[in-house]
């Protein structure tokens, strides 16, 4: 029973299974099981996290490290969801960003997924500092940046624990209505275990495009691996009312494993805060044909 229960649980968190027979070495370890890639932010979920050419928000950390420098204000964001619904499984998200110093655009951000296996617990954890700066006039468009993510990486388990190391780099063109994006994620990766084994993340590749119609804002992009190629095809759409209301869709076409379709959708409210503060909570619906819905939370602060 408890392997079935490790079975599902990781599957649930878009994971491939290594099949366990009890032995100590054969559970999951964090190079299979994707935790790295899985998606942040309700904004951007909302979208079918198809967010690599948009990118201008505190979760640029993760989508697209160049999008750093489209920020205007310093933001702290946040994101939870339990993962299917099944309160098993918790993501957890937090990150500071803060707008060109002159020197650049920067952020930290802490990514945590959970595993309540009672009585076994286990949780994953990336500790990141991100940096982007334009690679030429800042002042015309379209504007072209670049950003690197350096990354460290916790696992802990029952039977041992790991730590290790990865590093992405993004590039982004932002024009006055379209714009395309580039994020290489865990290029360069290596994880250390107790035991002495080394492991290196499999290489992920995001590419998208955007156009910015007034109001409404479309996004298609793209992701593959070095175990998936192509993996997912995505589309995602945010619709402004006014300043202060969002709406949002998207659609991810899956190309491996059941092939299905994922639908999502969300909603946003952004209200200011003084005279040059705002806040921001982001709801983000996303379906499964396998599991239950997951429903994601999101609250930014600007200032």
């Amino acid at each position: 029973m408890k392997q079935k229960v490790h079975y599902v649980v990781w599957m649930v968190a878009f994971l491939f299974v290594l099949t366990s027979n009890a032995h100590s070495y054969d559970y999951l370890r964090v190079t299979d099981s994707g935790f790295t890639t899985l998606p942040v932010s309700a904004r951007a979920l909302g979208m079918g996290a198809s967010f690599v050419p948009v990118a201008d928000d505190y979760s640029a950390c993760y989508y697209n490290p160049a999008g750093l420098t489209l920020l205007t204000t310093h933001q702290i964001g946040s994101m939870y969801t339990d993962l299917y619904g099944m309160r098993l499984l918790g993501h957890s998200f937090i990150s500071y960003a803060e707008p060109d110093t002159g020197m650049g655009s920067g952020a930290i951000s802490w990514s945590h997924l959970s595993a309540n296996l009672e009585p076994e617990e286990w949780s994953c954890d990336v500790w990141a500092y991100s940096y982007a700066n334009y690679l030429f006039n800042k002042e015309r468009y379209p504007l072209r940046s670049w950003g690197i993510n350096a990354k460290y990486i916790r696992q802990i388990t029952p039977y041992e624990d790991a730590s290790g190391y990865s590093f992405d780099i993004g590039y982004l063109s932002r024009g006055e209505k379209i714009s395309l994006g580039i994020c290489i994620q865990d290029i360069f990766s290596r994880i250390d275990w107790e035991t002495g084994h080394t492991d290196t993340l499999p290489l992920n590749v995001m590419a998208g495009i955007s156009f910015n119609m007034d109001s409404l804002l479309i996004s298609l992009s793209a992701d593959s691996s070095t175990t998936d190629v192509p993996r997912n095809l995505r589309i995602g759409l945010e619709w402004k009312l006014g300043e202060r209301i969002f709406l949002r869709g998207g659609l991810v076409k899956k190309f491996q494993q059941d092939e299905n379709r994922i639908y999502s959708a969300g909603i946003g409210f952004k209200t200011d805060v003084g005279t040059a503060s705002y806040l921001s909570f982001d709801y983000a619906f996303v379906t499964s044909q396998d599991f239950n819905e997951t429903h994601y939370f999101s609250l930014s602060f600007g200032f």
